[in-house]
Parts: structure tokens; sequence; C-alpha cells
């Protein structure tokens, strides 16, 4: 019974505690006093500062705005600036006159968003102090990240998180390790968890309705699309570079700079002389081309939305081969918002290919006796109406034409070598778009001529055999009319 006993009270012992919030003890720095309270001393008690919705890989430094001093004979806590963020507000107009109070009725309970659409005083305040640590190389305390998660414990008092190293751009994030109230006499130190608000750039393009591969005839035009995410900067960034970068081919030409079409959102802009434009003279955007790379150069200011759709016409040139005409685009954007220097996003490539007709012109069966001087005539349509272009065989017997996208084509001779007789027959060549994507792009036809005074050659393995009959028929007709002549004339003797 008393086991039993002791065990309960054991138990409601647990419960009463449980209940219970352990006071903080606070511990302080008795050589350093404070400034608005110069009975205090510098709290040297921590928490733990954590920040959720990271990415993995990056790395982040925390750095103090506010200390925190304890009078211990009036049991009050107070608030002073650090010596770098003070720094930083005197060289403010809008700020130098601020004070610790103002500030953390600022920041107590409120996290910033980070937008550069947002009119907060907070944001711009904490901004402005991110791109004063940038410019003056103040230093930080590391955090610790695992997985999506960063912290550390840190001393009371109020801080600003930067990212370190990221490819990402990070809202200016504030939060506190501040002390509450447990009752008249004791206090509770408290930690701080606020969610990473991240922004990240991409980038994609098509050619020809959301492909990434497509085909077409030499001149032809055809169409590229750009569908990139905009990076929203924090307020008060002093590096907002955010470029389109699209490089084309040798192959590739250029419809011109002012036919390509850029879309805020859902809005199509205006574009005169490579000047970007909205509905309020702004200008959005620059565009340049120079060494086949076509630069779209935004001002992020003046974006109402974080969707950017760009599209151009182009044309595949002369020196379109079989490799395919390739075009690459990135991105080029700060991920230092307050410093300088630009990050490159990874390339995304579209490949236009076109297609080649080789002709091998050669006398009946002997495919090493070739023809030089076949010329033909190309056609789109059966009805030969839309001609494509033309091809003649050389000393070696070879015809080609280059640039020509997949589809069916009818060969029409025109003119046969000399001495042999002229094809009548249309010859109709088809062209797979997966023979240029296997690396085949370049389709042979084998084609026939006889020459003058002879029978067609069809390419069969019996023609001869039907000539040689065909000869031994006549000699024996010959032979039998030569043989009833003779006989009549000797019945008649």
């Amino acid at each position: 019974m008393k086991k039993y006993l002791k065990s309960f009270i054991l138990l409601i012992g647990f419960m009463v505690c449980s209940f219970v919030h352990a006071e903080t003890e606070i511990t302080y720095d008795s050589s350093r006093k404070g400034i608005t309270d110069t009975e205090s001393y510098y709290i040297t008690n921590k928490a733990t500062f954590t920040i959720t919705n990271v990415i993995s890989t990056d790395s982040f430094k925390a750095y103090k705005i506010l200390d925190a001093y304890y009078n211990e004979n009036a049991n009050t806590i107070t608030y002073d600036f650090t010596t770098n963020f003070q720094a930083y507000l005197n060289t403010t107009t809008s700020y130098k006159d601020l004070t610790a109070s103002d500030y953390y009725s600022l920041s107590s309970g409120s996290l910033t968003s980070g937008s550069t659409l947002t009119s907060s005083t907070l944001d711009k305040l904490v901004s402005g102090y991110a791109s004063y640590i940038k410019t003056n190389n103040i230093s930080g305390s590391l955090m610790n990240v695992s997985g999506n998660t960063a912290s550390l414990n840190l001393e009371a008092g109020s801080y600003l998180i930067l990212p370190v190293s990221t490819s990402k751009v990070y809202s200016v994030m504030v939060g506190n390790l501040d002390f509450t109230a447990e009752s008249e006499k004791y206090w509770n130190l408290n930690d701080e968890t606020i969610v990473a608000k991240v922004s990240e750039a991409k980038i994609e393009k098509y050619v020809d309705d959301n492909k990434t591969s497509t085909n077409h005839s030499v001149g032809e035009t055809y169409t590229y699309t750009i569908k990139a995410t905009v990076i929203q900067y924090p307020t008060n960034a002093t590096n907002k570079t955010f470029k389109i970068a699209d490089t084309l081919d040798n192959s590739i030409t250029l419809t011109g700079i002012n036919t390509v079409n850029v879309k805020d959102g859902d809005t199509l802009l205006t574009t005169d002389s490579g000047v970007v434009k909205n509905a309020s003279n702004k200008i959005v955007a620059t565009i340049t081309y120079e060494n086949n790379i076509l630069t779209i150069d935004f001002n992020v200011d003046n974006l109402t939305s974080t969707n950017i759709t760009v599209t151009y016409n182009a044309s595949l040139n002369e020196s379109a081969n079989c490799n395919g005409s390739k075009n690459k685009v990135k991105l080029i954007y700060s991920n230092n918002p307050y410093g300088s220097g630009t990050y490159e996003t990874e390339e995304k490539e579209t490949i236009v290919y076109t297609y080649g007709l080789k002709v091998l012109k050669y006398e009946g069966t002997d495919k090493t006796k070739v023809l030089s001087g076949a010329k033909f005539e190309i056609y789109s349509d059966v009805e030969l109406r839309n001609k494509v272009g033309e091809l003649t065989s050389g000393e070696d017997g070879i015809a080609t034409y280059n640039g020509l996208k997949a589809g069916t084509y009818y060969l029409k001779e025109v003119t046969a070598p000399s001495g042999y007789k002229k094809i009548n027959d249309i010859l109709t060549v088809t062209i797979s778009n997966s023979d240029g994507e296997a690396g085949t792009c370049i389709y042979e036809v084998q084609i026939s001529n006889t020459k003058n005074g002879l029978l067609p050659f069809t390419g069969g393995s019996g023609s001869s055999s039907y000539i040689v009959i065909g000869g031994i028929i006549v000699l024996i007709g010959a032979g039998s009319m030569i043989y009833y002549r003779k006989k009549n004339l000797v019945t008649n003797e």
C-alpha cells in the first residue's frame, strides 16, 4: 500500500510541475552597462532562433540589432541598439532619431514580407541595414542548417537573418529573442521561429507550341517562346539585376528586335526600337541583339506580375546543317540583392532540325556508272504547283538539296543526262522527322536512266533476260521469213 501511495504522490508532483513555467535565471555581464538604463547590465542568456522553409544547401548568418540589459535592483529589462545598427541609423535621414523602444514596437510579433510591393516601415528599415551590412562587411553569426531548417543559440535581443550562400532570393527576416514576465519577479526567455519566404527564378524555352525540338525548311518562319518567373527582391535592395540571355546559332536568323513581344502577366507591352514600355509609359525592359545573343534587361520595379512571357519569330538560314540549329536561354539575376554580382541559371535548349535530299544518278543497273547533268525539280504537292527547289547531279552522279522539313516531296526530272532518256514518272520521297533526330538527316534516293534507243531499265533483276529473249524471237522471225521466201522461189521454178 505504501508503495502505491508513494508512486501516486510522485505522479501528482510531476503533473503539477508540468503546468508550471520554469522562470529564467538571468545572467549578465557586469562589465557592460546599458545606455537607456545605466544601472542595467548586458544579458548573456541564450535562446534558439529557428528558420523553417530554407533550402538545405543554403547558409545563413544572424546580425544583431538590439542588445538586452537587466537591472537587478529594479527587476527590469531594457533594450539598446548594437553599435553597428546605431552606426547605420546615423547614416540615414528617415531613421536617425529612431529609438530602441520604437524599433521594438515595430518588430515585436511582426514578420517582414520582403516584397518589393510592400510599404512596411520594418521592411524598409531592416532592408537598409542589410545593404549597410554588405557594404561595410559587418560580421554575423553563422547558423546551423539541417534539412530545411536553420537554427542557432543566440543571446537575448533582436536579429536580422540574411543568406550567405544561395541561388535564391530570401525576404529579409527579423525576429526577437525576448523576455516575458512570469510574475512581478520572474522572467522567461523565449525561443523564436519564423518561416522563410523564398523567391526563385525559373526559365523555360519552347519552339512551335511547347516543344523542345522541331523541324523546318530553310527560310520558313517559326516561333520561340520564353517563360520566366521573376525574382521578388526585398525592399531597398540595391542590386535588382534580372536579364534573359538567349543565344542563337549562326544558322538561326532573328526577324528583328521590334518583333519581340513581351507580356507582363497577361498584359502585352509595347516595344519600340528595343524599348519595352507599359501602359503608363514606364520602361519595363530594354532589348538588344549582339553577337547572336538576344538580351532582355528588365526593370523589376515596373513589373506588375512575377510571370513574364517572351515570343519572337526566327528562321533557319543556309548555314543550317545536320546537327540541328540550337538555341540556349538562361537567366542572369542578382541572388545578392544587397551586394554585387549575379547568378546564372542552367541553360534551357531547343533544337530545330532541317533535312537534306541526296540523289544518286546512274546508268541501267550499274551503280558504278554514274551520270551527271540530271536535273530535278522538287515540289511539296502532288499537283506540282508548289516548287521547293532544284538539284542537278555532278560528275560523281550525286545531286543534293539541303534545308527541307519533314514531309512528302515529289521529284520531276526536267533534264536527263546527255544521251539518256528522261524519266516521265513523278518520284515520291518521304522524309520522316525521326531521321534528323536519330542522326540521319540526309535522305538518299537512287535513280537510273537508260540510253536513247534502248528499252528503259526499271531497275528489276530480270530486265536483261527479257531483252535477250526478245532478240532471239526477232532472229527466229527473220530466219523464218528468209526460209519461206527461198522455198517459194524453188517451187516457182
